[in-house]
This record gives structure tokens, sequence and C-alpha cells, in this order.
């Protein structure tokens, strides 16, 4: 029998699964492409490869908890509600622990309400508000900031405009091919998102340029 499947026996749930494999329901159910958590008897299950980043479908990326994550900040980045993220991984607690991974249903053009920055090395708030034509005092207040220190790693949230979208890059982007899906160019995507390089991560949120 191959070791990525799982037959499903009586009084089994996707919890148990899950936990007895070292997954988590979400990413069971989007291997399996499964709308519920109603098994059958017999059913047969894919499990995760070792590599479980490969396994997992295009319409959904694995989030790793980084220190000061919550999920009320991954949902908004991400565009979903908290509601559809604990529900979707079956979270029975909103505390989250470092290295802990969270499957996340992402749109081919992902676009929030608004656009989030990850400050980087060399970053003020002068600086992004510049980028973005606007005042530190609006950006302050937009993300409740008492005061103008950031940190690297840090997220803030920009009120969207015409001028920008955002994309989540996805298994096999390059910087290249999101310029090129968007009809921009690679200088101004690192320009707009302060890349020294341009290697991208899944996951990463890249702020597009309208041109």
């Amino acid at each position: 029998m191959e070791d990525n499947i799982y037959i499903v026996k009586k009084n089994d749930n996707l919890y148990d699964i899950a936990r007895k494999h070292n997954t988590t329901v979400g990413i069971l159910k989007a291997l399996n492409n499964l709308n519920s958590n109603i098994l059958q008897i017999g059913q047969i299950l894919k499990l995760p490869i070792s590599n479980v980043e490969q396994t997992i479908p295009k319409d959904y990326l694995i989030y790793t908890i980084k220190p000061g994550d919550n999920l009320y900040n991954i949902a908004k980045n991400y565009g979903i509600t908290l509601e559809e993220l604990i529900n979707f991984n079956e979270q029975d607690t909103t505390l989250l622990n470092i290295g802990e991974q969270l499957l996340i249903p992402i749109k081919d053009n992902y676009a929030s309400n608004n656009i989030t920055y990850v400050v980087k090395p060399g970053d003020t708030l002068y600086s992004i508000a510049k980028r973005y034509n606007m005042n530190v005092d609006t950006l302050m207040d937009f993300n409740n900031l008492s005061n103008n220190l950031l940190k690297i790693g840090d997220v803030l949230f920009i009120p969207s405009t015409n001028n920008y979208q955002t994309y989540v890059v996805r298994t096999n982007d390059t910087l290249e091919s999101i310029a090129n899906k968007f009809n921009t160019t690679v200088e101004n995507i690192m320009k707009t998102n302060n890349l020294a390089t341009d290697d991208v991560t899944v996951g990463q949120i890249i702020i597009i340029p309208n041109i």
C-alpha cells in the first residue's frame, strides 16, 4: 500500500487522522478536495509527502507562524476572514505557536482592500509614506501607531488606492513572471517593495504598481 494514502476506518475523523500523520485538517481537506469534515468508511485520503509544498494544490499555500503573528493579521494579509481561517484549519483556539503551519486558500489574482507592507532594513515611516504618496500622520493613524519606531518584519497596512494591488507569490513564480503577468517591470516591483534582490518566496505578498 502506498505510504501517502490512508483508508478511513470506523470512528475516524479528520482531526485524529491529521494528528496521527503530523499534518493539519486544512491540508488534508485541500489535498482531497473536501468541502466538509464528513468521512465515509473505506474512503481513500491522500496524505502529504515529506515535501508538503509539492502536494498542496495551487489555490493554497502553507504559512509558517512567525514571532508576533496573530490569526487576525494573517487572515487580513491574505484577504480572508478570521472565521474562514479558523474554520478552515479547525483551530480550537486563537493561540499560535511559532513554527506552527496553517493552510491558507488564496485566489489567482489576490487583492485586498488594503495593501500590506512588511518593514525591511532601512525603512522608516517617512520613506514608506513617501513611497505611497501619503503623509506620516495618516500612516500612523491607519496603523494605530503611537510612535515612529519600526522593527524589521513589522506589518503595516496602507490604504488601498487605484495605483496599487497585491499579489501572493505562488510555486514557480519569479519576479519576472509576476511582472509580465501584470504588465509592469521587475525594476518597478523591486522599487515599490524595497527589494534588494529579485528573489521571492512562496506566500510572500508583493505590491504591484499599476501603470
